[in-house]
This record gives structure tokens, C-alpha cells and sequence, in this order.
């Protein structure tokens, strides 16, 4: 059959019954899509944490491991101090033990040390009585020293005056004498203020200063500043005043004395000659 239609064209609704079911199956689609999608959002974020978890651990395990071999290896160096510590207490047991064997044999000896300490005890106080009488002849020594120096400058200042001269001071006895600086062994003569030696009589010398006899000398000065302090073995204390055409050279002077006899007996030798005190060029006094 081919139906039939409807006086007035009217057509036969149809019924909203058959539509219900797909629109019921809509629903459940997207309701189990939903779900799922937030189910697996669930299982993305869990398994996120499970990945930052696991590698937490890992790092955790990873510190662990590390902090295990630095004890490991703490541990293996303590076992190494702890066997240095242990023979090093091993030999200064054994260094003790010697010490008290030394001290044991020591205060055996004490006795024998006493009475070594009391004889040198009586050595010593015998050489502090040497001392003393050698210091005492020392003494007497440098006094005569002194005297055979006043007398030898009495005797240089004894012959034919010159128009200006200066008679030296005596020297005053000491404890001891001040020989300076040992300067070699210096080729020494001896002359006198003449016209005959001098070209004249007027007795003054090359630093200006009136002559002094005995204390007096001739020097290079182009060596030896005037006003130089000179230790004479021999001759005594004398000063660098004067210069002289035959006196050239570092280890040379001429011994100023009064008489030409005197002048002749002293002769022309080696002498052994210290310094003093340097000159500055000017000769301000001739104590001595």
C-alpha cells in the first residue's frame, strides 16, 4: 500500500516516543567521554607525581650513595691515624722505658756530680784569684807602659828649641791602653823642626799647629787626614800634624824629636802601628 493522505492535506504527526532513545544515548557518549577524559587526566597527573617521585629517589639514592663513600673513606683514614697513633704511643713507650733507664743510671751517678760540681766549684774560685792578681798585673803593666811614654816624650822634647813649639802632656795612668785598629807595620824615622832638615826653624807644621815633640808625625796625608791618632808600638800615642817630601806612601811616617842625636839613634825600621781615631783634617788637640 502507498498510504493514503488526509483530508485537507493534513499529515500525521509523528510521536516524540521515537526520539528519546538517541538523545539518551548522546548523553551517555559525552557523560563516559567526560569520564574518560578526566580519568586520564587523573592517571597524567598521577603519573607525573610518580615521575617526580622517582626522581627524588633517584637523587635521594644517588646522595645516599655519594655520603656512603665519603664515610667509607673517612672511615678507612681514621683506621689509618688510629695505626700511626698506635705506633707512635709504641714508641714513646719505648722512649719512656729508656728514659727511666737513663734516669735510674743518672741518680746513681748523682754523687759523683756533686763532688765534680764542688771541685770545679774550687777551680773556679782559684781562677778568679788568677784573674784578679793578672788584672792587677796588667794594671802595673799599662802603668809602666805609661811611664816609658812620658819619658820618651820628655826625651823627644829635649835638644834645640825651635821658635814655636808645644812641650807634650803627660799622660795619665789607666787601666787600659786603646790601641784602635791594627794598620801593618809602617817604615818610621825620625826628624827634628832644624833649618837644617826643614828649610827653617820656625817649628810650625803643615796643619798650622806649633810642633809638638814626641807626639808630632809626618804623615802622607793624601792617606792620612791631620789630626789622625796613631798607636806606635814602641813610641806611644802621636798625631798626624805634619808632612814631609821624603814621606810618601800609606805605611810611612817621621817621628818628630828635639835632637838630631836622638833623631839618629832612633834610625829608620819597621813599627808596628794601630789607629786611634781617624783626623778630620784639622787638628783641634793633641791630648792624648
Amino acid at each position: 500500500m502507498m498510504g493514503f493522505e488526509a483530508p485537507g492535506g493534513i499529515q500525521p504527526q509523528k510521536s516524540r516516543k521515537n526520539y528519546r532513545p538517541a538523545q539518551n544515548n548522546s548523553l551517555s557518549y559525552m557523560a563516559a567521554a567526560v569520564i574518560m577524559f578526566v580519568l586520564m587526566l587523573l592517571m597524567c597527573a598521577n603519573n607525573y607525581n610518580l615521575l617526580n617521585s622517582y626522581k627524588k629517589l633517584r637523587n635521594d639514592l644517588s646522595t645516599a650513595y655519594t655520603a656512603l663513600t665519603d664515610e667509607k673513606a673517612q672511615a678507612g683514614q681514621i683506621e689509618k691515624e688510629r695505626s700511626d697513633l698506635l705506633e707512635k704511643y709504641n714508641q714513646l713507650e719505648e722512649e719512656f722505658r729508656l728514659l727511666k733507664e737513663d734516669y735510674t743510671k743518672t741518680s746513681r751517678g748523682s754523687e759523683d756530680l756533686h763532688r765534680q760540681f764542688e771541685e770545679l766549684k774550687k777551680q773556679n774560685s782559684e781562677l778568679s784569684e788568677q784573674n784578679s792578681e793578672l788584672s792587677k798585673k796588667v794594671g802595673t803593666l799599662t802603668d809602666d807602659n805609661i811611664a816609658l811614654q812620658n819619658s820618651l816624650k820628655k826625651a823627644a822634647a829635649t835638644g834645640v828649641k825651635p821658635q814655636n813649639y808645644s812641650m807634650p802632656e803627660s799622660l795619665e795612668p789607666r787601666d787600659a791602653l786603646n790601641r784602635g785598629k791594627y794598620a801593618g807595620k809602617f817604615l818610621g824615622t825620625a826628624y827634628t823642626p832644624s833649618k837644617e832638615e826643614c828649610g827653617n826653624d820656625k817649628g810650625i807644621t803643615r796643619s798650622g799647629k806649633p810642633i809638638v815633640p814626641g807626639v808630632s808625625i809626618a804623615i802622607d796625608n793624601r792617606y792620612w787626614p791631620f789630626g789622625t791618632v796613631f798607636y806606635i808600638k814602641g813610641l806611644g800615642y802621636t798625631v798626624a800634624m805634619d808632612t814631609g817630601s821624603a814621606v810618601k806612601g800609606k805605611y810611612r811616617f817621621d817621628f818628630a824629636v828635639l835632637d838630631r842625636e836622638f833623631a839618629k839613634q832612633l834610625g829608620s825600621r819597621k813599627w808596628e802601628v794601630y789607629v786611634v781615631k781617624m783626623g778630620t783634617g784639622k787638628v783641634d788637640t793633641t791630648a792624648l
